[in-house]
């Protein structure tokens, strides 16, 4: 997953849907709380009603006067509203015309205690029921001890509180699709910059612009500061490097004049003189024009790699015989490298030249196995026994037969890796050399 937004998105969705899940249970648990102690509540204002509608008389007789009771659901028999006295020895004192059937047996506790707790009734019915102990004080000072156990049906508030679980969730999955939405929008804003300057960096890959934009947020002015430092360095080392070259050619001209002369002059000598002359004239001016001309660039615009070939081929063809080395070239116009084409065309001639030279009748450029692998194979004699790694060296060659001085394959190397590819040599199984030329990530 490399897309930022993507993550993002992810993440978010993930965030949603553990912080959903969790805020509803805890509202569900803290409605779920609040009513059953909204219930509570309830009973024990029945418990006070029914110690009102209480009276104990001289030989500890209890009544409870039903017309005064706190609630009519009492006195009704197809009510959820239970009540019943109880003494010590759990004996009923007194209960409710509601209370039907007995009801959960009740737990002897300390004076002026109170007790709420969810049971289950003897029909399988959910109750809430609240116990509370009392001391009846009677005329002659004695207590009387007795317990008020008031129990509530609590169907309804299940069914309610269910309810309410459904809507809640309801809502929440409804909301839930929408955050990740405006997370959405919100990431398109935040990183517009982002986009624009990858856009500018496609432009000056493409050669149209030179520099990032200024008009950065903030927290982006580090990043387009630095990348503008890091491509004006560029552009004066490279600057410097052709000032240097350039001089270095300017200086060795008078001399290079002087050794020609010489070398017209004198007769015996003459000819080699002239000969290494020539060749040192050549190079410089070759180095010179490669200086004035371009530098190697990160940000490169692709170009096509099969009309270069082509042009290299039809050069070497007229210097080879076509009947000697045959070229069969299989890549296809699309295949694309990031690279300067002057250094381009030096790194193919390079290594195309080395097959011809070095006894191939047949360079084979297949059509590549991965997107950035351009391989170049021949069928000659193949590099020699040993590390292949030492023929990237300057000056070590692998055919000391032939005149040349080991650096092609080492420039070569060196133009790939300033472009932040590589260059790879092996062995073709049926015999012969293969070159492998990685370019950097953009080829295609």
């Amino acid at each position: 997953m490399q897309s930022i937004t993507s993550r993002l998105i992810i993440g978010t969705c993930i965030f949603i849907a553990v912080f959903i899940t969790l805020l509803a249970l805890s509202i569900s648990w803290s409605v779920h709380k609040r009513a059953e102690a909204a219930r509570f509540d309830a009973l024990k204002g029945v418990v006070y009603g029914i110690l009102g509608a209480t009276d104990i008389d001289e030989n500890a007789n209890l009544s409870v006067a039903s017309a005064i009771l706190p609630d009519e659901d009492l006195n009704s028999f197809n009510a959820n509203l239970y009540a019943e006295i109880i003494s010590n020895d759990r004996s009923t004192l007194w209960q409710s015309n509601s209370t039907i059937e007995p009801l959960p047996k009740t737990t002897i506790r300390p004076i002026n205690d109170w007790m709420f707790e969810k049971v289950m009734g003897h029909s399988g019915i959910e109750l809430l029921r609240v116990q509370y102990v009392i001391a009846w004080e009677l005329a002659g000072g004695e207590e009387l001890p007795f317990i008020v156990h008031v129990a509530e049906n609590v169907e309804g508030l299940s069914s309610q509180l269910a309810r309410f679980d459904r809507v809640l969730w309801l809502a929440l999955l409804a909301t839930a699709p929408i955050l990740p939405l405006v997370q959405f929008l919100m990431l398109r804003i935040s990183l517009r910059p982002l986009r624009a300057i990858s856009q500018e960096i496609n432009e000056i890959e493409q050669g149209s612009r030179d520099a990032l934009s200024d008009e950065v947020p903030k927290e982006l002015k580090p990043l387009t500061g630095g990348l503008n430092a890091l491509l004006a360095t560029e552009r004066t080392r490279h600057e410097q490097y052709r000032n240097l070259l350039g001089d270095l050619s300017h200086n060795l001209k008078t001399p290079l004049s002087v050794l020609q002369n010489i070398g017209e002059k004198d007769s015996q000598s003459g000819d080699s003189i002239l000969q290494q002359t020539q060749l040192m004239k050549s190079s410089l001016e070759r180095y010179a024009e490669r200086a004035t001309i371009r530098s190697a660039r990160y940000l490169s615009p692709s170009i096509q790699v099969r009309p270069v070939i082509d042009r290299l081929t039809q050069s070497l063809s007229k210097l080879y015989d076509t009947a000697t080395v045959h070229f069969k070239i299989e890549l296809d116009d699309k295949f694309a490298a990031r690279i300067d084409q002057a250094d381009l065309m030096e790194v193919l001639g390079n290594l195309l030249e080395n097959a011809c030279k070095y006894g191939a009748t047949q360079v084979h450029i297949p059509l590549p196995l991965s997107g950035n692998v351009l391989s170049i194979e021949d069928n000659g004699p193949g590099w020699p026994e040993g590390d292949l790694e030492q023929f990237l060296q300057r000056g070590v060659r692998a055919d000391t037969q032939t005149l040349g001085q080991g650096i092609g394959l080492a420039a070569a190397n060196q133009i790939m890796h300033a472009y932040g590819g590589t260059l790879e040599l092996s062995r073709v199984p049926t015999g012969g050399a293969r070159v492998q030329l990685h370019f950097a990530q953009g080829t295609s």
